[in-house]
């Protein structure tokens, strides 16, 4: 059976932590690639808003739903960018090695 995805303010309390843990975890291991990579202020841009997402899973609660709702937005967008631009960098790399040999 299929659910209805929820929105940040119908979810209990624990879906809201695990879905900003979950947020949180992603931009750490995308913030770690980026280092490999030499990318550097995109990592720290990652570690930022993980930090600051985890900041509100303290004390969601009392925290306004809007705020984190756009923070969640924030790090997804930041996942999804470094997932096409790993994607077009492995692109970039395997036309290059084609072109030197």
């Amino acid at each position: 059976m299929i659910e209805i995805p929820k929105t940040l303010e119908d979810m209990s309390m624990r879906e809201r932590c695990g879905m900003l843990e979950t947020v949180a975890c992603a931009l750490e291991a995308v913030a770690e690639e980026a280092e490999d990579l030499g990318d550097i202020r995109f990592a720290a841009h990652s570690k930022c808003v993980a930090c600051t997402i985890r900041g509100y899973t303290d004390n969601l609660a009392t925290q306004d739903i809007k705020s984190a709702e756009l923070l969640l937005e924030l790090g997804i967008t930041l996942v999804h960018l470094s997932s096409t631009r790993s994607a077009g960098a492995e692109a970039t790399m395997s036309h290059n090695t084609y072109v030197c040999h």
